[in-house]
């Protein structure tokens, strides 16, 4: 038995290296709702959802990006309708910089979460849930790698939310379908995601001249989610994260009237995009 057990830990271990993208996830819970009886029964919970990332493979074209996913599970309470125990949660799934899903609401049931699998999501609330958020955060950092480089995996994303509105778990699916639908249109967004992470390379590099046309996209993609999008909270938290570092590098560059309109189309941090402007 004892081998039985090694050999799978060693062809689990195998194929999260072979296939994982995933690399580091972090399961907390906050379970203070919730009687002791049923934190009991989540004993294994973290782990499996822990696995369900790590060990799936998401997609073969990307077998190397090792990223890292923080998940935090706040429980609202369980019922129990016939043998099913089901649980309301609210979640967020965050790469702790420029990636931030707040889930206000979901549920599932307690006897479907034993085996968490990519294969089982037309059955498992859970494991819907798990996909949706892993294919949105796959679908922006793809779009970091090569321009719309997410496409397919937000596709993935919304037929997920499409089916699972008719499902038997159907809470907060019609606005997590508004969401993605959000992200998958808003190419300024996505556009912007792969021109500043491309800045960073370049400047690096000291590439000057490369680094002022990428500094000018950004510009141009900022005014593209502006004309389209009256208030738009996942540019706002992008620009939260690389807002100073892109004002920075424009007023090493001497940037004055780069700043200016950066200034003007991310108001959030103008406060810090005059303080450089008067440092040129």
């Amino acid at each position: 038995m004892l081998k039985k057990l090694q050999s799978l830990f060693y062809y689990l271990i195998f194929i999260s290296f072979v296939f994982g993208q995933f690399k580091t996830v972090n399961v907390e819970f906050d379970d203070r709702l919730l009687r002791n009886d049923e934190k009991n029964q989540l004993l294994f919970l973290k782990s499996n959802i822990k696995n369900f990332y790590e060990i799936s493979s998401w997609n073969n074209d990307y077998s190397d990006l090792e990223l890292l996913i923080d998940i935090q599970i706040i429980f609202e309470g369980s019922s129990i309708s016939g043998s099913d125990q089901t649980f309301g949660i609210q979640s967020l799934f965050t790469n702790n910089n420029d990636i931030h899903f707040f889930d206000k609401g979901a549920q599932f049931s307690l006897s479907q979460t034993n085996n968490l699998s990519l294969e089982d999501i037309n059955s498992d609330p859970l494991s819907v849930l798990l996909s949706y958020y892993g294919n949105l955060i796959l679908g922006a950092e793809l779009d970091s790698w090569e321009p719309l480089g997410g496409s397919t995996h937000y596709e993935k994303a919304r037929l997920i939310a499409v089916k699972a509105l008719g499902s038997n778990f159907p809470r907060g699916w019609e606005q997590r379908l508004q969401n993605v639908n959000l992200l998958a249109e808003n190419n300024g967004l996505r556009k912007l995601r792969y021109s500043s992470y491309a800045l960073y390379e370049y400047f690096n590099l000291g590439e000057i001249d490369q680094c002022v046309v990428i500094l000018e996209n950004i510009i141009l993609h900022l005014k593209e989610i502006a004309l389209n999008y009256n208030q738009e909270n996942y540019t706002n938290s992008f620009m939260n994260f690389h807002g100073i570092k892109i004002g920075e590098i424009m007023r090493k560059l001497g940037q004055k009237e780069l700043l200016t309109q950066l200034s003007y189309y991310d108001p959030a941090r103008r406060i810090a995009y005059e303080n450089f402007l008067n440092d040129i």
